[in-house]
């Protein structure tokens, strides 16, 4: 067995980085990436609590006998898009830190105002790409063959990140390049829909992908949410689902959190009820979300209504 030691050691090293920031401020270690989050409700005081902050993280690099590059050191100031102020100069002995307007973070491109429209323009180049080498190989290749390649090189990308990504009001711009190279894998015509063939190949359509990866996203940090029966004793109808938080600030509707409190209060109650035995509720989630193959996400909120119509036109014709 060979171990490499450099990765550990270097781990070892920077073990006490964190003790040295605030713990009012977040730090983010992956490998030899580091990050800070730094948050306060004044920006002048943001603006002295940042360059505090790079002072005392100098200081530990001093000691620890390490130069900060600041070439390769940025900061992004996270604003609304109705936020013209100038940017704030963050420096230590002269050297100054470049504000960056996106950056890629853990293979996601992150802009200041959190639009995610630089992130969906590098995803449909992408997939852009596959979907030309796919129509080139389409003849040559069996369906099954197209579709083991459309997991490993379109679904595994497309789905990376989604939870995030998924609410962005472009987000459009993914399923039509999804939709257009499903029809190639099915060897059908431009216009002809592809709902069914998403439910004969069992792929998850953007929308639906969307829905999934927030309810697992629940299952997996349950400890995040409260259900209503946390809050109080009375037993009505939506007792079990979880309960919502009173947000005024639109990014953060959009955010997962609050997605994920939406999207799983508006599933069917069997759903709901499975949720305590996580095999059985991903299977039944799979079989919901392949049958019905949502195409927007109002489609998906809408559904409750629908099936509320179709009940009502049932026992219209039923008793009369």
């Amino acid at each position: 067995m060979t171990m490499i030691l450099g990765p550990l050691l270097f781990l070892i090293y920077i073990n006490d980085l964190p003790s040295v920031i605030n713990k009012n401020n977040n730090i983010i270690l992956f490998a030899d990436d580091t990050s800070f989050i730094l948050t306060d409700n004044n920006r002048e005081d943001l603006l002295l609590h940042a360059n505090s902050f790079l002072k005392d993280i100098n200081s530990w690099l001093d000691n620890n006998l390490l130069n900060l590059n600041f070439n390769k050191t940025y900061f992004m100031e996270f604003k609304t898009k109705k936020h013209h102020q100038q940017n704030m100069l963050i420096h230590h002995n002269q050297n100054y830190i470049s504000n960056a307007s996106e950056t890629k973070f853990l293979g996601l491109i992150i802009d200041e105002t959190l639009s995610w429209s630089q992130h969906i323009l590098q995803l449909t180049k992408r997939m852009s790409t596959i979907c030309f080498a796919l129509r080139c190989v389409k003849h040559s290749l069996s369906k099954p063959t197209l579709k083991l390649i459309y997991f490993a090189h379109v679904h595994s990308i497309m789905s990376y990140g989604i939870i995030f990504w998924g609410s962005s009001a472009i987000v459009n711009r993914v399923f039509l390049l999804q939709k257009k190279i499903i029809r190639i894998i099915a060897n059908i015509g431009p216009r002809d829909s592809c709902r069914d063939i998403f439910r004969s190949l069992q792929i998850f359509t953007l929308y639906s992908q969307y829905i999934y990866s927030l309810l697992l996203f629940i299952i997996k940090n349950k400890h995040l949410f409260t259900t209503n029966n946390e809050i109080h004793d009375y037993n009505t109808r939506n007792i079990n689902n979880l309960h919502p938080n009173t947000i005024n600030l639109t990014k953060f509707k959009k955010g997962p959190y609050t997605m994920c409190i939406k999207v799983f209060n508006h599933l069917p109650q069997y759903l709901k009820d499975s949720i305590q035995n996580p095999t059985q509720f991903k299977y039944l989630l799979k079989r919901f979300l392949y049958h019905h193959s949502f195409y927007s996400r109002q489609e998906y909120f809408d559904f409750n209504v629908h099936m509320l119509w179709i009940y009502i036109l049932l026992l219209y014709f039923i008793f009369n």
